[in-house]
C-alpha cells in the first residue's frame, strides 16, 4: 500500500483494492446531493455592497453532487461500507454531510460496526447573505464522527474540545477553484485530535487536497482519492512544496 500518494479514479473501485484494517483514520468530504444544476447567480451588479461580489454565487457544484435520491443512499452506503472495511480497530471516521442526512451515516455504519460517537459543528462567521430574507443564514455545516471500537482521542486544553468549530468561509482562506474547499486549521485540528504522528489518513474524496496537507504538517501520512482529473492537478501543485518542505526536515 503506497503512502502519501494520489491516486486518480472512483473512490469505491479504489478502495476496494486496499487491505483491511490498514488506515487508523479516515477523513473526507463527500459529495451532499444538494447542487442545482445551471444555478450560479450574478452577484456583481447587486445594489447592496455587503452582498455584492465580483465571481458569481455557485450552487452548481458539478456533476459529482447532483444525483437521483436512491442513487445518491446507495452511492454513500458503498463508500461508507469500504471506509468501514479499510479502517483499523480503534480507527476514526470523520465526514463533513449535509443536515438533512447526516443520520444517514450513523445508521449505516452501525451495519458496519461502525460506532456514533458524536456530531461536530462548523459555524462559519462569513456566510453568504440571504436574498429573499426567508429563512436563516446557512452558516453551519455539521461532521459526523463514528470509530471502529475505542479511538485515539487527544484531549486538548478544555477551550478547545467544544463540540464546535469556527472559521470564515472559503471567501476569506480559499486558495483553488473548488467549490467546497475547506479550512486547514478545521482539518489540522480534528487530525491532532483523532491521530498519532506516523498515522495513515485516508481521504477518499480528496478535492482540492486539504487533508493532504493538513497531514503533511503534522507529520501523518496520507493516502488521497479524487475522480476529477482537474482536482488532482489542483491538489498535487497544493501538494508538491509541503512534501519538498518535509523531505528537508
Amino acid at each position: 500500500m503506497k503512502i502519501n500518494t494520489i491516486i486518480q479514479g472512483d473512490c469505491i473501485k479504489e478502495m476496494k483494492k486496499l487491505p483491511e484494517n490498514s488506515v487508523d483514520a479516515i477523513i473526507t468530504d463527500p459529495p451532499y446531493n444538494i447542487s442545482k444544476e445551471n444555478d450560479n447567480r450574478d452577484r456583481s451588479k447587486l445594489n447592496s455592497p455587503i452582498m455584492r461580489r465580483e465571481s458569481p454565487l455557485k450552487y452548481d457544484f458539478g456533476e459529482w453532487d447532483n444525483m437521483g435520491r436512491k442513487e445518491f443512499l446507495e452511492f454513500t452506503k458503498e463508500w461508507l461500507r469500504e471506509c468501514c472495511r479499510i479502517l483499523k480497530e480503534d480507527g476514526t471516521i470523520i465526514s463533513f454531510f449535509n443536515k438533512e442526512d447526516i443520520s444517514y451515516l450513523g445508521w449505516v455504519s452501525k451495519e458496519f460496526g461502525i460506532r456514533t460517537r458524536t456530531i461536530l459543528s462548523w459555524h462559519k462567521t462569513n456566510p453568504v447573505p440571504s436574498f429573499r430574507k426567508v429563512n436563516y443564514l446557512s452558516a453551519c455545516e455539521f461532521l459526523w464522527v463514528g470509530s471502529k471500537g475505542k479511538w485515539t482521542f487527544n484531549f486538548k486544553q478544555q477551550k478547545e474540545m467544544h463540540n464546535f468549530f469556527e472559521t470564515p468561509n472559503k471567501s476569506s482562506y480559499g486558495k483553488t477553484k473548488h467549490p467546497t474547499e475547506k479550512p486547514i486549521s478545521l482539518i489540522e485540528h480534528l487530525i491532532e485530535i483523532h491521530t498519532n504522528e506516523g498515522n495513515v489518513i485516508l481521504d477518499p474524496f480528496l478535492g482540492s487536497g486539504t487533508t493532504a496537507i493538513a497531514c503533511i504538517k503534522l507529520n501523518r501520512n496520507f493516502i488521497g482519492i479524487e475522480k476529477k482529473e482537474e482536482y488532482v492537478k489542483i491538489a498535487k501543485a497544493r501538494i508538491k512544496p509541503f512534501l519538498e518542505q518535509r523531505k528537508l526536515e
